[in-house]
């Protein structure tokens, strides 16, 4: 029996979200074979072969038997009895002209049984053994970010691009592991140049923009975000890192439209809701009111938003109303330092003293360390004295 590259493709498996390609997820060639004495496999009800193959596996069979077979499991979906059945053909025949490949198979089968702890070990045993297909690479490297071995990832993610520089899996991957690193540079080096397929995906604009914004190259970030937001028009992540970053070039009414367009796109989404009110507040402050109110119903039990209205009710000598808003907020996260403040700002203003210093000191005592709150707490225990 000869194997060829693509073997697992006749067979009906799953594939890993971040991988691409036909091939099986990843896998374990254990240090030491499994070693399975001769039949094993007949007369067990969990590892049953089928019948047609059961004469191969009389007697000695050959190492090829059992990698028939351990395909037959496989397809079968019995990954411990592909597994045994794998490694009774590599402890059968350990100079097999298909070693590597059966190791990977093997491996591949272990894995999709659960048997994960030494799945890197044996990737890297079949790695080798000569078995260097991009899958493998891709496999590998998704097993080491699991177990969060970031280097040896980024090898293996190399390697696969190596193999493939179109890579959309290994592309997004390293970019991953490299913002992982705060490698803004590394990123820019792997993202910047131009693909063949002249199109990044969201994840790849969105890390590159990241990267150039990591660098102070406002105007790369936006270009690249935007560009990324043209491919990809309902991304949030995109819309809000591209929000921020037109927002550092003092570009806020650009950063409004940005953020209307993705709420309207995502009208249950709280943070983008968020965003898009504090921004508009610093922006457009006559919209910001009106905005405030309808953000509001959507989300009645959010404390972000209804610590945002307090500010605009502050801002409108309506005290009573913020009062409430931020008694409501803080029921909800009550160590949110900022409604603290607010808070203690409110009752100065109401001047309940008493009440004022508490919230004053919660807010510093939770790490508030604004010039202005322990300003506005050195006037209310100024009050407080000159009240006795």
């Amino acid at each position: 029996m000869t194997m060829r590259r693509g073997f697992f493709c006749r067979l009906s498996l799953p594939v890993p979200a971040r991988t691409r390609g036909c091939f099986l997820r990843r896998g374990v060639l254990l240090p030491a074979f499994l070693l399975l004495g001769t039949g094993s496999f007949l007369g067990e009800t969990a590892c049953e072969p089928p019948l047609s193959m059961k004469a191969q596996l009389q007697g000695s069979p050959k190492a090829t038997a059992y990698t028939e077979l351990g395909v037959w499991f496989a397809g079968q979906k019995q990954y411990d009895c592909a597994a045994d059945a794998f490694a009774s053909s590599l402890q059968t025949d350990p100079a097999q002209p298909d070693l590597a490949h059966v190791a990977f198979m093997f491996g591949v089968s272990l894995y999709y049984s659960g048997n994960t702890g030494d799945a890197i070990a044996a990737l890297q045993e079949a790695e080798k053994l000569g078995f260097h297909d991009i899958e493998l690479h891709i496999i590998l490297a998704t097993l080491l970010d699991s177990s969060h071995s970031i280097k040896d990832a980024k090898d293996e993610w190399s390697a696969a691009l190596a193999l493939d520089p179109e890579s959309t899996t290994a592309l997004d991957a390293l970019s991953d592991d490299l913002i992982l690193e705060n490698d803004s540079k590394g990123i820019i080096a792997l993202l910047e140049s131009p693909r063949l397929l002249g199109q990044r995906t969201e994840q790849q604009s969105l890390r590159l923009g990241l990267a150039y914004a990591g660098t102070a190259r406002l105007e790369e970030a936006a270009r690249t975000l935007r560009d990324g937001l043209n491919t990809s028009p309902d991304s949030l992540a995109l819309a809000n890192e591209l929000a921020t970053v037109l927002v550092q070039l003092h570009r806020q009414d650009e950063a409004v439209t940005v953020l209307e367009l993705a709420l309207a796109q995502h009208p249950e989404n709280p943070n983008t809701a968020i965003h898009y009110l504090g921004t508009l507040m610093a922006a457009q402050p006559e919209k910001a009111p009106k905005a405030a109110s309808r953000l509001l119903l959507a989300f009645p039990q959010n404390a972000k938003l209804l610590y945002l209205h307090s500010i605009l009710d502050i801002k409108d000598g309506n005290l009573q109303q913020a009062r409430a808003h931020l008694e409501h907020a803080l029921a909800l996260q009550p160590d949110e330092p900022l409604s603290h403040e607010a808070l203690g700002v409110v009752l100065a203003q109401l001047n309940e003293m008493t009440g004022a210093k508490e919230h004053l000191e919660r807010a510093i005592a939770l790490g508030d360390n604004n010039p202005e709150v322990k300003e506005n707490l050195a006037k209310v225990l100024q009050a407080l004295g000159a009240g006795k």
